[in-house]
């Protein structure tokens, strides 16, 4: 049906796995290259070393592989058997009430204000835990990933300020944090975390995955969090990298774990 004149607008050559998914057609929608040059209209999702792409076709092959995927989720995250995945924040698999819990209190709380609400990559749901995961691939230049970003520059810091005064109100211990704008985005992870968690009777989490060339370059940033007395680091778990999941999907059974592999290699080269 797609005319071949569009054809380099299907996000699809890059999807190894469910490619018809409802929530990647939202994606693509939402979040595409804008302007008048080469790539405009093309989704995200359509880069072949994109985050999203990446996040869909490993932990969505890991999903529905069942026990053999989950397992090595639990593995490398060093967490209880997952029994619930959230892709930004939509239970693609079961439809279950924990995306209508984590979408409510995002529309409740950063809904007070005008612009872009926080949208998690990842949740991991276990009998015990809520796992908030934040996925980070490349990272260029000198500053932080985790930095309160906006169009403008006068935008990014009073929207990040009128937030950061609602988290400090639900969470004092925040008000102790230096250069929080340069963590901006994992408060917002570190607060949700905590009032999912309450709702269920579970543990709060939040881990950084990340490419494993970028460690030591993230980790300063990252002890912004870690470091401050006054928060509770156990809730900040270690990094987790792209090439340990991949470690852990070769040595596997995953039926798919070649084309899986050969995707996070190609990506985090």
């Amino acid at each position: 049906m797609i005319p071949e004149c569009l054809n380099k607008y299907d996000y699809r050559d890059n999807i190894i796995v469910d490619k018809d998914n409802p929530i990647l057609v939202w994606k693509a929608w939402r979040d595409h290259y804008s302007g008048e040059g080469c790539h405009s209209g093309q989704a995200y999702l359509s880069s072949p070393n994109g985050e999203d792409a990446l996040t869909w076709n490993v932990f969505r092959s890991l999903q529905m592989a069942g026990n053999t995927g989950l397992d090595i989720v639990s593995n490398v995250f060093k967490i209880s058997e997952v029994k619930t995945i959230l892709f930004w924040g939509c239970d693609v698999e079961n439809h279950g009430e924990e995306q209508q819990l984590l979408n409510i209190l995002i529309r409740k709380i950063d809904g007070q204000l005008q612009g872009t609400m926080t949208e998690p990559d990842l949740v991991f749901i276990t009998d015990r835990e809520v796992v908030f995961v934040e996925c980070k691939l490349n990272s260029s230049g000198k500053s932080s990933p985790w930095k309160a970003s906006s169009k403008k520059e006068e935008d990014k810091i009073d929207g990040a300020d009128k937030r950061f005064a609602i988290y400090k109100k639900m969470f004092p211990e925040l008000v102790c944090i230096n250069d929080w704008r340069n963590v901006y985005q994992l408060i917002r992870q570190y607060v949700y975390a905590r009032l999912l968690g309450s709702h269920l009777g579970k543990n709060p989490f939040v881990v950084q995955l990340v490419n494993k060339c970028h460690v030591d370059k993230l980790r300063p940033y990252y002890s912004i969090l870690k470091d401050c007395a006054a928060v509770d680091k156990n809730i900040f778990l270690d990094f987790v990298t792209w090439q340990g999941i991949d470690k852990a999907i070769s040595e596997s059974n995953l039926t798919n774990k070649e084309a899986v592999s050969k995707k996070t290699k190609y990506t985090t080269r």
